[in-house]
């Protein structure tokens, strides 16, 4: 498999050490302009609270913005069961795309391949019950991460899973 370049930067927003493991993992888009700089600045610190594990840009090179025991504010207004608080429960990936609606943003095989890797590890090292789009647990009408070929990504998380 494919490794890819990793480095950390951390957000100033976060929500403490975890009282249980996490049992979700949320994907999401950036609705960025593509630039990974621009868009981790954003997510190390912005006037929102937003704040994710991780970052993965279009070449696949992933950057660490908050731990896996540490709560990130990604899922905001969102129900998954009867979890109190999804954030406590829920790992995230932003994933480097625009989300237009009008003019898809593709995601280049490199940056499925690399989200897929995430997952594997998470999957391997968590009691994970569900993989989601952030859409599908959105109550406010968020659509993320759209058009993203999920297809693709089980296929590749399926050949992470057996190498893992």
């Amino acid at each position: 498999m494919t490794t890819y370049p990793e480095q950390t930067k951390p957000a100033a927003s976060t929500g403490g050490k975890r009282k249980a493991l996490p049992t979700v993992i949320v994907l999401h888009h950036t609705a960025g302009n593509g630039n990974a700089a621009s868009e981790l600045a954003y997510l190390q610190n912005n006037p929102a609270g937003v704040s994710i594990h991780y970052h993965v840009a279009k070449d696949g090179s992933r950057t660490r913005m908050v731990p896996d025991d540490v709560i990130a504010y990604h899922v905001g207004n969102s129900l998954v069961g009867s979890l109190g608080s999804p954030n406590a429960a829920a790992l995230g990936i932003e994933i480097s795309n625009t989300g237009s609606k009008t003019v898809p943003d593709a995601y280049p095989v490199a940056q499925i391949d690399s989200v897929a890797g995430i997952v594997a590890r998470w999957l391997a090292a968590y009691p994970i019950q569900m993989i989601t789009s952030h859409a599908g647990i959105d109550t406010k009408g968020k659509y993320d991460p759209y058009n993203f070929p999920w297809q693709a990504f089980y296929e590749l998380l399926a050949k992470h899973v057996v190498n893992e």
